[in-house]
């Protein structure tokens, strides 16, 4: 808890000390699960509106691969240049790479992101909740980092 603390002041902190957001159509980096055993994997977001965006993930765990598909709604945090809030969910489809089953999963998602207004990059921080529906039933609460390159 105290390393999640510390990761949100920094967040924050880096806010507040600019003075210009930058403003992106697409970026494209790499996403990172804490909690919930996925190492991660190669990330896009690209915005559809003003205040909807898509997100899609290849993601890689011991065992597995998956595909993950969010929608979300963005919007500015007053006073805070740079730094938005996004809601949403989706799906994650997981095959198993070890002649295991595949598995589906509804993923919800929300948090901050932050893009840099001196240089091409955004990074998130959001708690996602994923509920497992087939082969079997189950939940599972992660923290994701997402680390892009804004291509614009």
């Amino acid at each position: 808890m105290k390393k999640i603390s510390i990761l949100l002041v920094s967040m924050f902190c880096l806010a507040a000390g600019t003075v210009k957001a930058q403003d992106y159509q697409t970026a494209i980096g790499a996403k990172f699960y804490l909690g919930d055993g996925t190492l991660g994997g190669f990330n896009i977001k690209h915005s559809l509106a003003e205040k909807s965006a898509i997100e899609g993930s290849l993601l890689f765990a011991s065992g597995a691969v998956g595909l993950e598909g969010l929608y979300e709604f963005q919007g500015p945090i007053p006073g805070a240049a740079g730094l938005q809030y996004f809601v949403g969910g989706g799906g994650l489809l997981a095959f198993g790479t070890g002649g295991g089953s595949t598995s589906f999963g509804l993923r919800l998602t929300g948090g901050a992101e932050y893009t840099f207004s001196g240089a091409p990059i955004n990074i998130s921080l959001g708690l996602d909740p994923t509920f497992y529906l087939a082969p079997s039933t189950g939940t599972n609460l992660a923290l994701g980092l997402g680390i892009r390159y804004v291509l614009r």
